[in-house]
């Protein structure tokens, strides 16, 4: 009880709080600027979903429509057609975001690899109409416009 007592009179609780607070004051400062330099974003990061292609260009999407299935949000419109070499390949892939939990199950079911996460974060808009990708929008290569903004706001 006295212990107490001498804790309340002292305002030992307030020294602790400001000694916190000194100790932070004279560390290097850890803070981005962010629209000039964003903070990188961890490996296992899962931003916007993207489409790939193969090293000759090919898309590696078969129009399986595995991810369409697995999508618990429906957020997926797939149609696909054989090519001239007899393979399939899609002809209309549209993803709503608006839709999109980020859930991952749909990166898990694809069998060729072909649909996966970017490290794109920037995500906000004022038009619901932007929320929604075309299948030429998933092919952007939104980590590479980054990266070329990041060097035109820093030289």
């Amino acid at each position: 009880m006295v212990a107490k007592f001498l804790k309340k009179i002292l305002l030992i609780d307030l020294l602790i709080g400001l000694w916190v607070t000194l100790k932070y004051t004279f560390k290097p400062k850890v803070t981005f600027q962010y629209p000039e330099r964003a903070k990188p974003t961890r490996r296992r990061f899962r931003g916007i979903l993207r489409l790939y292609r193969n090293e000759q260009g090919q898309p590696l999407c078969i129009a399986c429509k595995m991810c369409q299935r697995a999508c618990p949000e429906n957020c997926f419109d797939i149609e696909g057609a054989k090519d001239a070499d007899n393979k399939m390949r899609p002809t209309r892939f549209n993803w709503i975001l608006e839709r999109c939990t980020f859930c991952g199950l749909c990166v898990e079911a694809c069998p060729t690899g072909a649909i996966r996460f970017s490290h794109e974060f920037r995500l906000s808009t004022l038009d619901r109409r932007n929320l929604s990708f075309a299948m030429d929008q998933m092919y952007y290569d939104f980590d590479l416009q980054e990266h070329l903004q990041g060097e035109l706001v820093n030289p």
